[in-house]
C-alpha cells in the first residue's frame, strides 16, 4: 500500500529583512510539521500560497491524501465583512487567503482530509462563512519567545490526543462557519478547535506542529483526519 502523501500549505518563503524573525519562527513550525508527517512513514510536500504558480498548489491539493494548511499572517478581515480593527496593523497576503482558500474550498467539494493550524485553522472557518475575532489577549507570550501554555482540554479533538496547548496567536474564530462545531475551548471562552459535522475537516488553533509537540500530536492528529475519527 502506498504511504500517504500530505501536502502542506504555508505563506511564503522569503519575506523583508525587518520581518526575518517572524519568518525564521515559522521556518521552524513548517520544518517540524513536515518531520512529524515523514515520522508517519508517510511522504510531505510544502507550498508557499503567496509565491508558488496557482496550478501548482491546486494541483498539489488534488493529488493529496490529506491537505495541511499551516500558521502564518492574519487574515484580511474584508473576507467576512469587517473593517481592519487590530490595534497594531501588519500587512495582509491576500494572495496566500485566496488560493489556501480555493484549496479549502477544494478539500470540501472533494470530501479530502483537511487540517488547519493556527492561520489554517481560522482560515476554515472564514472560507466556510465564519468570522473572526481580530485581537484576543492572553494567548501569546512577549518577545521573541510567543508560545505559552495555556490550561485545555484535548480529549474532544481526537483520540489518543494528549500534552500541553502551545498557543501564540492573537486572533480566534468567533461566529462559527456553516457545518462547524467547536470542539474544545481555552478557559476564557476562545475557540481552540473545531471540526466539520459530516467531513474530515478538522482545525487547532494551538501549535501541535510546534518542535516540542509535533511528534506526539500533530501525528495523532493527521492519522485521525485521514481516518476521518473526528469527534464531531
Amino acid at each position: 500500500m502506498t504511504a500517504p502523501h500530505v501536502a502542506l500549505f504555508h505563506v511564503r518563503t522569503h519575506r523583508p529583512r525587518a520581518a526575518a524573525g517572524y519568518q525564521s519562527l515559522l521556518d521552524t513550525l513548517n520544518d517540524a510539521a513536515v518531520a512529524a508527517v515523514e515520522g508517519l512513514g508517510w511522504t510531505a510536500s510544502l507550498h508557499a500560497a503567496a509565491e508558488d504558480p496557482e496550478l501548482e498548489l491546486r494541483r498539489a491539493s488534488h493529488d493529496a491524501d490529506v491537505v495541511v494548511i499551516l500558521d502564518g499572517d492574519d487574515i484580511d478581515p474584508g473576507l467576512y465583512g469587517q473593517p481592519d480593527r487590530r490595534p497594531r496593523r501588519s500587512p495582509y497576503e491576500r494572495r496566500a487567503d485566496r488560493l489556501q482558500i480555493a484549496v479549502i474550498m477544494d478539500a470540501v467539494g472533494a470530501g479530502r482530509p483537511l487540517l488547519g493550524l493556527g492561520r489554517g485553522h481560522q482560515l476554515l472557518n472564514v472560507a466556510l462563512g465564519g468570522s473572526l475575532r481580530q485581537h484576543v489577549p492572553g494567548h501569546r507570550g512577549p518577545g521573541t519567545e510567543p508560545f505559552i501554555a495555556i490550561p485545555l482540554d484535548l480529549s474532544p479533538v481526537a483520540p489518543g490526543l494528549r500534552g500541553s496547548a502551545l498557543c501564540a496567536h492573537h486572533q480566534a474564530v468567533d461566529e462559527l462557519g456553516e457545518g462547524l462545531v467547536a470542539l474544545t475551548r481555552a478557559d476564557d471562552g476562545v475557540i481552540e478547535a473545531i471540526a466539520h459535522e459530516s467531513l474530515p475537516l478538522l482545525g487547532v488553533q494551538w501549535h501541535p506542529e510546534h518542535p516540542l509537540t509535533a511528534s506526539s500530536q500533530l501525528g495523532v492528529l493527521l492519522r485521525a483526519v485521514h481516518a476521518g475519527e473526528l469527534v464531531a
